[in-house]
C-alpha cells in the first residue's frame, strides 16, 4: 500500500498548497517519520517535495513543480468518483479501494454536490454474494483453481474443478467465467448456484479468454406468448421497471391494461404471482391454463 500512499500524497500536495506532517499522517494512519521517509523518497525519485518546520511551516511541492490539472476537470473526478463508488458498493477489492483513495486525493465532498448517488439493497443475500465475489476476484488475480458442486437452471447437480478468469456482474447477479475441467471448454457459472466452494492453493497457467456474449438471456430466451393484462398503480413500479412505459395501451385513475410478452413456464407464474392481487390476466388463454393449472399445484401443497 505504500506505492498508493505516495501516489495520493502528491495528488493531495498537488490540490492544496501545504499540509502539516501531523495531519498527513493522521490521513495516512502512519506515523510522522513514515511521512517523512515517503518524503526522502519522493525526492529521491526526483519529485521536488519537502518539508519546513515552525507554526507556519508543512509539507509541500516546490511552486514550478505543478502538471496540467486541467487533464481532467472537477466533474470528471466528480464522476469517477461516483462510477468506483458504484463498483466498490459491488465489490470491495485492495486496487479498487487504493484507487478510490487516488481519486478522492484530488476531489474533496460531502456529498452535498454530488448530482448521482449509487445505493444498492444490503439484504444478507447480497451481502454474502459480494463477499463470495471478493473471495473468487482474490482467487483470479492468484491464478487458484477452485472446485465446487454446482445446481444447473433444472436443479441437477454436478461437481466442477474450474480455472477462474473473470467476474461478471448483470441483472443483480454475479457470475463467474471459468474453464472448466470436466467440460475442456469455458463456462458460464452464477454465483447463488455455487456451493461448497473450497480455494486451492495451486496455480494454473492462464490461457487465452474468448470474448464474453454478455446477452446471457438470448441463448435461453423460450418462446413467449402475447398477453394483456390489467395492473393497479400501486404496483405500476414493477411493472415499469420490467416492461417499460410504451407497453401500457390504456389508464384510468386506479391502473391500467397493457399488452406484453411471457414465456408460457414457471418463471413468468412466479412473476405474476408476486404483483398479488394487484395483477389480472385478461388474454392469454394458453398462458392462462398453465397458470390455472401452476396455481392449482400450488395450493395442494397447502
Amino acid at each position: 500500500m505504500r506505492i498508493a500512499r505516495l501516489i495520493n500524497l502528491i495528488m493531495l500536495l498537488l490540490r492544496i498548497d501545504q499540509c502539516s506532517a501531523t495531519e498527513l499522517a493522521q490521513k495516512f494512519e502512519v506515523s510522522k517519520r513514515t511521512i517523512y521517509r515517503d518524503i526522502e523518497t519522493l525526492n529521491l525519485a526526483g519529485i521536488p517535495i519537502y518539508a519546513t518546520r515552525g507554526r507556519n511551516g508543512g509539507v509541500r511541492l516546490m511552486a514550478n513543480y505543478k502538471v496540467d490539472k486541467k487533464l481532467l476537470t472537477a466533474d470528471d473526478i466528480r464522476n469517477l468518483r461516483v462510477a468506483l463508488n458504484g463498483v466498490q458498493s459491488l465489490i470491495e477489492t485492495p486496487k479498487i479501494n487504493a484507487t478510490i483513495q487516488k481519486i478522492s486525493a484530488m476531489y474533496v465532498s460531502d456529498n452535498a454536490d454530488d448530482q448521482l448517488l449509487i445505493d444498492r439493497p444490503n439484504w444478507p443475500g447480497s451481502t454474502e454474494l459480494k463477499q463470495l465475489a471478493e473471495q473468487i476476484e482474490l482467487a483470479i488475480s492468484q491464478h487458484h483453481y477452485l472446485s465446487f458442486n454446482y445446481s444447473d437452471r433444472n436443479g441437477h447437480y454436478t461437481s466442477r474443478q474450474v480455472e477462474p478468469y473473470r467476474l461478471v456482474y448483470k441483472g443483480e447477479r454475479w457470475y463467474v467465467q471459468a474453464y472448466s475441467l470436466e467440460r475442456a471448454d469455458f463456462r458460464l457459472f452464477r454465483l447463488s448456484r455455487i456451493q461448497q466452494l473450497s480455494f486451492s492453493t495451486t496455480t494454473f497457467m492462464s490461457r487465452p479468454v474468448p470474448a464474453l456474449n454478455f446477452d446471457l438471456a438470448a441463448r435461453l430466451r423460450p418462446t413467449t406468448v402475447s398477453l394483456t393484462v390489467k395492473i393497479d398503480n400501486l404496483v405500476r413500479d414493477q411493472f415499469v421497471e420490467r416492461f417499460g412505459q410504451h407497453t401500457i395501451q390504456t389508464q384510468t385513475t386506479t391502473g391500467f391494461t397493457a399488452k406484453i410478452e411471457l414465456p408460457n413456464n414457471e418463471n413468468a407464474y412466479r412473476f405474476i404471482l408476486s404483483l398479488g392481487n394487484r395483477a389480472k390476466v385478461l388474454q392469454g388463454p394458453e398462458f392462462l391454463l398453465g397458470f390455472k393449472q401452476y396455481l392449482a399445484t400450488l395450493a395442494s401443497n397447502y
